[in-house]
């Protein structure tokens, strides 16, 4: 009963929750002079990954009327759905997807993807999510970058362990002799956006379990401009390192946790 309430306080600490709301558009027509209610069509949504930034609103009123405002921040490798369209060329049938406007936090123009998140509406930087893919980790530490997927087209160098990725589906790679080997991905790293890489996939993991334990200790480590946790309460964090460690996690993980709970310890003056 401990770990299923410690998953599930995981899980709401790492994930806020949004207010429902009605996305269903009804429009009036007539037809052979008989009136009735016709569904608008229905758009595509398309299974996506965030893996940096946060959700942004377009304002409608006021002073900031015709720009986006920041929301929230987005936790790396949550699933998201981004706005697609089954039918292009209908223009009747046409949902924005993409736009290029300006943030108030800087007055600059940017482009933004249209996608929604806990039936919540937003719209989110470009560079910050994977269209058409699945959140994975790295939890390997010889996860090199590949140009290719193919064992000689390995580069100098690597993603970190605990770096959370993009794992892109139905890659025109399939038909290559090497493609059940490699995973093509996005991954978000030191500001820089790095697109359709490829990794081993033995340093890939897709498991729920494995990103949730990655998310923890980001969440457990991440600290204030005056050095302090920003999460400072001992119970939250002393759930979460106890759901972190009931996990099946490879033994460079599990000592990251350990180096980590040392550590904090020690600055509290426990031996």
């Amino acid at each position: 009963m401990r770990k299923f309430f410690a998953c599930s306080l995981a899980a709401i600490i790492l994930l806020a929750g949004c207010k429902k709301e009605n996305n269903t558009v009804q429009q009036y027509s007539e037809a052979n002079n008989v009136s009735e209610f016709v569904s608008v069509p229905q758009v595509t949504l398309i299974k996506s990954v965030m893996i940096a930034g946060g959700y942004w609103r377009f304002v409608t009123d006021g002073a900031d009327e015709g720009k986006m405002k920041w929301v929230e921040y987005a936790v790396p490798g949550t699933a998201v759905q981004a706005y697609g369209n089954p039918d292009p060329s209908n223009s009747s049938d046409v949902v924005e997807i993409k736009r290029q406007v300006v943030r108030t936090t800087d007055n600059e123009k940017r482009d933004f993807i249209h996608i929604q998140f806990e039936d919540h509406d937003y719209w989110v930087q470009d560079y910050s999510i994977v269209v058409n893919a699945v959140p994975g980790v790295i939890m390997g530490d010889s996860a090199y970058i590949f140009t290719k997927p193919s064992p000689d087209a390995m580069g100098d160098k690597k993603l970190d362990l605990g770096t959370v990725v993009g794992v892109l589906n139905n890659t025109e790679d399939s038909n290559s002799p090497y493609a059940a080997k490699f995973e093509k991905v996005y991954a978000y790293v030191n500001s820089r956006l790095m697109e359709g890489i490829y990794l081993s996939k033995d340093v890939v993991s897709t498991d729920s379990r494995d990103l949730l334990a990655m998310q923890i200790y980001e969440k457990l480590n991440a600290k204030a401009s005056d050095g302090s946790f920003v999460l400072s309460d001992e119970v939250a964090r002393d759930d979460l390192f106890d759901t972190a460690m009931s996990f099946d996690l490879p033994d460079a993980v599990h000592d990251m946790f350990l180096t980590l709970y040392a550590v904090e310890h020690q600055e509290e003056g426990i031996e």
